[in-house]
């Protein structure tokens, strides 16, 4: 190795340092474990959701938007299992997570909606979606599985006997169709028949 001046071995130093500095700095940017998720990156309820609208339909039947919320929670890290009915997860969710109600709902809360007439807490729920968004008025955006479909619905709490606004704007889903031998008082929109709201923890 060839012997240094003075002057020299100083700039080789402050070179050194300036190389250690570099590396530093850019572990600090990204050295992070292999597979290390990043902060703020970690998914969301709501892109579970998407995900899952982007693969293929989930066969139609009396809980198939169970299935397809269960799917979308396992996707962001919850483990659990139900029965796969729409009232054993609104009994895992309100036991295991926490309610809140429907004015305080916010993107990837889960709604529940009884389409049955029963609307007592503990039963509650026959159909459930994925709060998408939520307006400045309160109407809520959801996703939810219906006849084999992922679906894009509204609920306004406030206004639940509402299709339209005046402006013509759907506040309320159709939840169930119109039939001829229905009995006086039957409900239709998504806001007559939502009962619950649970937020994952």
């Amino acid at each position: 190795m060839p012997l240094l001046l003075p002057g020299e071995r100083r700039f080789r130093w402050l070179e050194m340092l300036v190389a250690i500095a570099v590396v530093v700095g850019l572990c600090a940017l990204g050295c992070a474990a292999p597979g290390a998720p990043r902060r703020g990156k970690s998914p969301t309820l709501v892109a579970a959701a998407h995900r899952q609208a982007r693969r293929t339909a989930p066969a139609a039947g009396a809980d198939e938007n169970a299935a397809f919320v269960e799917r979308a929670l396992h996707d962001v890290g919850f483990r659990f299992g139900t029965d796969g009915t729409v009232r054993a997860l609104w009994g895992y969710l309100r036991t295991s997570h926490r309610v809140v109600r429907a004015r305080e709902a916010r993107p990837g809360d889960v709604l529940f909606f009884d389409t049955r007439g029963v609307a007592a807490a503990p039963e509650c729920a026959d159909e459930a979606g994925i709060i998408e968004g939520v307006g400045n008025d309160g109407r809520i955006t959801f996703v939810e599985v219906r006849d084999g479909r992922v679906r894009r619905s509204f609920v306004d709490p406030a206004h639940p006997s509402e299709r339209r606004d005046a402006q013509g704007e759907i506040l309320n889903s159709f939840l169930r169709p119109i039939r001829i031998d229905d009995p006086p008082g039957s409900r239709y929109f998504a806001g007559e028949m939502l009962c619950g709201v649970a937020r994952v923890l």
